[in-house]
């Protein structure tokens, strides 16, 4: 079975917790994850040890983030990135790479984990899904997914979650990047971030899509015809 994993963010204990939860249910899952490995949680380095050696054992798919896209952008001496980064919870991804300069941050992520970041993948895509890191700008619903900058699929958040419609007139999408209390679902969206790095009782949450129920890092699992259509369960935060 596939299973859609939300932002990490660096939440090592709830990622392992919630994987435990999905090999049980499943000896040989497919795992989608769909982007924001890094900053704010507790150890991302570990995360991305963790995940990594995972992709040998399991079929894993990564998608990018906005959070890895700012670090593989990042150039050496550009402040602009390095402000976001520090506001927006990269101190921890330094942290765990015990180090505290920014350029020395992505030069060991680049040559430590290189092939991992070229690896990652601006979307997912089966006959009537499509996951991608914060969902797709309205103006861009009639454009073939590929043909989408990968910028325009990572900072999303209002004006896409407001839009209801299918994605191509077909395609319901899955997204991450704003975190709610509790999943969003929609007829034609549903939102897995459940803000897992910013509340101690905030789990890591992932959508099984053969079965259509949603399974934490709690261990709690929740058909998606449990939850109210079209209600947003309030979001955590609204930062990037």
């Amino acid at each position: 079975m596939r299973y859609v994993i939300s932002d990490v963010h660096g939440e090592i204990r709830k990622l392992k917790l919630l994987i435990s939860h999905i090999t049980l249910r499943e000896r040989n899952p497919e795992l989608i994850f769909i982007g924001d490995y890094l900053d704010k949680g507790d150890n991302p380095k570990a995360v991305l040890d963790f995940i990594i050696n995972l992709s040998q054992n399991i079929e894993c798919t990564f998608l990018i983030g906005n959070h890895e896209y700012y670090w593989m952008n990042l150039q050496p001496g550009d402040l602009k990135t390095q402000e976001y980064l520090a506001k927006y919870g990269g101190i921890t991804t330094l942290k765990s790479l015990s180090l505290t300069d920014f350029d020395e941050g992505k030069k060991k992520l680049m040559s430590e984990y290189g092939d991992f970041f070229s690896s990652l993948k601006p979307f997912w895509k089966t006959a009537n899904f499509i996951a991608v890191h914060s969902g797709i700008k309205p103006e861009d619903f009639y454009t073939e997914i590929e043909d989408i900058p990968v910028e325009n699929l990572l900072f999303n958040r209002f004006s896409f979650i407001s839009h209801e419609e299918l994605f191509m007139m077909k395609y319901r999408i899955i997204f991450g990047h704003t975190a709610f209390f509790a999943p969003y679902v929609s007829k034609s969206k549903i939102g897995i971030d459940t803000g897992a790095c910013f509340l101690a009782n905030q789990p890591i949450t992932s959508l099984c899509i053969d079965q259509m129920a949603m399974v934490n890092s709690d261990g709690l699992v929740r058909s998606l015809d449990d939850f109210e259509e079209n209600s947003c369960p309030n979001i955590i935060r609204k930062n990037p």
